[in-house]
């Protein structure tokens, strides 16, 4: 009888560890309803004092006034230029400490900024190379972002999101990577470097971290799962009206769409929409098990998010909660 008794409760851990393992990663967005994207991006010769004069604390009040769930950041994107340092980037392209990568961490002091708030810090990257830096590309072993990824690329690009990742650790809770046009560079699980080693990079640091892979804006594939890696839909969309009963996540994905305030991403005009109109989108998202990410405009002195689009985020914070 205890041979049986030991052997039951070893299956129910048996049982419990499978489970375990098969829960899906970043349980937290569940819950969500709405978090706010910033594109931090520029470059050149006043690329670190851009980045030193960013105001995370006015920023990170802000998010949380406006009582958003999560903010996904930019480290940046086509110039080549980050707004965190990154030693192995600088090893990999020949760059000097502060030349391409800044030498303030932008992405560790908001998360500084958003601790014991509840608000979830994700960052965004380019699936590829920075295509303007010809020099970059061609030391990172990358080609046209149209063309598959090079196998010594994705090793590489790899290798610089690992030093990020076990930076952060549990600080970041996700990645959104932008330009994942052609699958063929990774899709091949047979080769060394794949979606696979993609993804262990990111979650060096966080096993917990949510993956988004965009393939762009078209309706038939902004939802779609490119790898079993994701976690989340990609959801670039120029209008608000895709929902989740339109536009259904593959399972065991969660649903999100992304979206710009302004006229387009990053630009301080508008809000395009009503608020009565956006609450009443992101409530039918919400009903149907989506959250929705807004992009916003920020000032290109301090990084605060520019009035008029704050003053809709509160005013949709407000009205959701």
């Amino acid at each position: 009888m205890k041979l049986m008794a030991f052997a039951l409760v070893a299956m129910a851990l048996s049982a419990l560890a499978v489970q375990a393992q098969d829960a899906p990663r970043g349980k937290w967005m569940e819950k969500a309803k709405f978090g706010v994207f910033i594109h931090f991006l520029g470059g050149g010769a006043q690329w670190n004092e851009r980045v030193n004069a960013f105001d995370v604390a006015a920023v990170a009040k802000q998010v949380r006034d406006c009582r958003a769930d999560y903010l996904i950041l930019t480290l940046g994107q086509n110039s080549g230029t980050y707004c965190s340092p990154n030693a192995t980037y600088d090893k990999l392209t020949g760059r000097k400490p502060g030349e391409r990568c800044s030498t303030r961490d932008l992405p560790g002091d908001m998360a500084d900024a958003l601790a014991g708030t509840g608000i979830k810090l994700l960052l965004y990257l380019p699936s590829r190379s920075p295509q303007r830096d010809q020099e970059a590309m061609e030391k990172l072993g990358d080609v046209h972002e149209r063309k598959p990824a090079p196998q010594i690329f994705t090793q590489h690009w790899s290798a610089v999101i690992r030093e990020w990742s076990l930076r952060y650790k549990t600080n970041v809770a996700g990645w959104w990577f932008d330009g994942s046009y052609n699958r063929a560079g990774w899709d091949d699980l047979t080769k060394p470097n794949n979606w696979n080693t993609w993804a262990a990079a990111c979650r060096a640091g966080n096993p917990d971290s949510i993956l988004a892979f965009n393939p762009g804006t078209r309706i038939d594939k902004a939802f779609a799962r490119l790898t079993a890696q994701q976690d989340y839909t990609a959801g670039e969309q120029n209008s608000w009206t895709a929902t989740p009963a339109k536009h259904p996540a593959p399972k065991g994905m969660r649903w999100q769409v992304l979206g710009f305030m302004g006229s387009r991403w990053g630009h301080c005009d508008g809000p395009r929409t009503s608020d009565d109109a956006m609450v009443k989108y992101i409530r039918t998202v919400n009903a149907q098990g989506g959250v929705v990410s807004i992009d916003v405009g920020i000032s290109k002195a301090d990084g605060t998010i520019h009035p008029p689009h704050l003053k809709q985020l509160l005013a949709i914070g407000a009205a959701l909660r």
